[in-house]
């Protein structure tokens, strides 16, 4: 039973937590670490599918993970950064550096 005011969807052999996708539920630092992604990427000229295949993520995965809508583990992070072509403490930096600072 879903924890109340949430909805849990059936999809085949997988749930979906709405949680997820909504925004009032979505972690401030992992939406940090998604824009940091997408800038670095869009800094080297590269598109999400260039980047998923580099990676060997799927680029929809990538995008969840760009829209903060994840958590993507240290070996996912590590795959997006060599995917990017930039250390991972490149993109934790900028994920951490105050917004006027970007």
């Amino acid at each position: 039973m879903p924890a109340r005011g949430y909805t849990v969807l059936a999809m085949g052999t997988r749930t979906l937590d709405r949680r997820r996708l909504d925004s009032p539920h979505r972690d401030p630092m992992l939406e940090r670490f998604g824009l940091a992604v997408r800038s670095l990427r869009e800094q080297r000229g590269l598109t999400r599918d260039a980047v998923a295949v580099r990676s060997g993520l799927s680029s929809v995965y990538l995008g969840n993970i760009e829209r903060g809508e994840v958590n993507p583990t240290l070996l996912t992070q590590l795959k997006v950064a060599a995917g990017i072509g930039v250390p991972l403490d490149e993109i934790v930096a900028a994920a951490l550096a105050p917004p006027d600072a970007a």
